[in-house]
């Protein structure tokens, strides 16, 4: 079947990508309001839990075809809460990450659940949600480049990027 005198799958794809670009730049406009300045504010390093000292957010790891949170990284994201609640300027990136391909749709969907995992635990704790942002980057930041079990699973992960609204 044709639509406008093309296929009906290319004719989904075109607009679909078309559709996407309208939900993609927005999104995009925003990332810089939620990292902040070009320079992040460091916290003293006595003053935070081990899992934030150095500016640094420790990223929490799933395993495979899963978003729950892991009774070990509860802990973590106990930390980054507590941090987070001592400065009400903070804002968080959280981007949900796999061991995927960077071009699969299924990946950056899951990306996005782990994403909201982790924002939906830090909520929880008491982080206002309006000081949280969620990205997917799918399989398309790997830590680790090689085929290994043990490297595909430090790619199933969520990271954290802070920033300080002005």
């Amino acid at each position: 079947m044709t639509r406008g005198g093309m296929p009906a799958t290319n004719w989904l794809t075109s607009h679909t990508r078309m559709l996407a670009w309208f939900v993609v730049l927005p999104v995009l406009a925003l990332v810089p309001a939620f990292a902040g300045p070009g320079t992040r504010e460091v916290a003293p390093a006595g003053a935070v839990a081990p899992a934030v000292a150095n500016d640094s957010l420790s990223p929490i790891y799933f395993a495979a075809g899963t978003t729950q949170i892991r009774p070990g990284d509860m802990k973590i994201l106990d930390a980054h809460a507590a941090w987070l609640g001592r400065d009400g300027m903070r804002r968080l990136l959280i981007e949900g990450h796999t061991d995927g391909s960077v071009d699969s749709a299924f990946s950056r969907g899951v990306g996005v659940q782990r994403a909201k995992s982790a924002k939906t635990y830090l909520v929880s704790k008491g982080v206002p949600a309006d000081h949280i942002a969620i990205w997917s980057r799918g399989g398309g930041s790997p830590a680790c480049g090689e085929r290994t079990a043990t490297c595909r699973a430090t790619n199933r992960r969520a990271t954290f990027s802070t920033g300080v609204q002005p």
